[in-house]
């Protein structure tokens, strides 16, 4: 069998044997909203099979021993779904396997994934997961972390319940991507400042990362609306910028305006304030307005409180994450925000 009649009765027998799940997630990951995750299969599902195995069709794209994707899929996709697009391969190469008692509960990045956390910076390569004592700590497709933590289901993943994600998170994958987990979580309730600290009370006095993680759970506020701000914050943290205010809302003739940043006259005259730009602010429509009626409203908005004594710093993603946010850190110094003597 060959050509367009081999392709076609792979991608029917493909279909025959799919066992994606997609899962409700709450919440955007920090590169934007997830799609379908690109479409897996394993070499082991084609045992006996002559002429359709995916390894023999360039429409399948090798992405770990024995796994394929849809090569066009994996172009497409975002880092998020590539990811996830794994953990499905990694829990169906489990269930291959046959041992029940040794069902995938996933931990880090991937339950974060799975949990609709921010995962911000880079996606791990591999999968990351529970193991015991004994295991390998890496495969081709997995990384074990050996430790105890409460499971939870979501739709057919297990996964490390929500404070113990982010706890991981901090540890392994450093300030940024924790404090960005724990503001998503609590913003939206997915657990409480007391679920942090016990999480982070449960880990042994040695753990890996102990320490970023108290800073972390520290830092954490529930008031941050996106990961960009969770980043600005901990720049600031980083460069002894004053602590700000969060979401200060401010009276002007233009009507109520909330600003992200808000440092009050004690600590840097006049009042300043500031502002994470994030992309989605100015997408084609936002909220059903306009990009025109949005940039307009934006300009009409920072006028008034300029005009009321307020002046405003801006800044975006590249420049809070570059260069330990040097541009951000120059916007702030330029309306009178300067770094401290101490941290908070």
């Amino acid at each position: 069998m060959e050509g367009a009649d081999a392709r076609g009765a792979l991608d029917l027998i493909m279909n025959r044997l799919s066992h994606n799940t997609f899962v409700s997630r709450p919440g955007l990951p920090a590169r934007g909203r997830c799609g379908p995750t690109p479409v897996v299969r394993l070499v082991s599902e084609y045992t006996g099979l002559s002429g359709v195995r995916p390894e023999r069709d360039d429409a399948w794209r090798r992405v770990a021993p024995g796994v394929y994707v849809s090569a066009g899929e994996w172009r497409q996709a975002t880092a998020d779904e590539r990811h996830l697009a794994l953990v499905d391969a990694a829990a169906r190469r489990q269930g291959a396997d046959g041992d029940g008692s040794r069902e995938l509960v996933l931990a880090g990045a991937s339950a974060a994934l799975v949990l609709g956390l921010p995962v911000v910076g880079r996606v791990p390569g591999r999968v990351q997961c529970l193991g015991r004592k004994g295991d390998r700590r890496r495969t081709s497709l997995l990384q074990r972390r050996i430790r105890r933590a409460p499971v939870v289901l979501v739709g057919t993943r297990r996964t490390t319940d929500v404070a113990t994600t982010c706890i991981d998170l901090a540890r392994w994958g450093g300030l940024v991507q924790g404090v960005a987990a724990m503001d998503h979580a609590l913003h939206h309730g997915l657990c409480a400042p007391d679920d942090l600290a016990a999480a982070l009370e449960g880990l042994p006095a040695r753990a890996r990362g102990l320490r970023v993680a108290r800073i972390a759970v520290r830092l954490a506020d529930p008031l941050a609306e996106s990961p960009g701000e969770s980043l600005s914050r901990v720049r600031m943290w980083q460069a002894r910028i004053p602590r700000p205010v969060l979401q200060k809302e401010i009276w002007t003739e233009a009507g109520m305006a909330r600003t992200d940043y808000f440092w009050p006259e004690a600590v840097a005259a006049p009042h300043p304030v500031a502002e994470f730009d994030g992309d989605a602010k100015y997408h084609r429509e936002v909220s059903g307005h306009a990009v025109e009626e949005t940039v307009l409203a934006e300009r009409r908005r920072e006028r008034a409180l300029w005009r009321l004594g307020f002046p405003m710093a801006r800044w975006t993603w590249a420049d809070a994450w570059y260069n330990s946010g040097a541009r951000m850190l120059a916007e702030l110094a330029a309306v009178g925000v300067r770094p401290g003597t101490a941290r908070w």
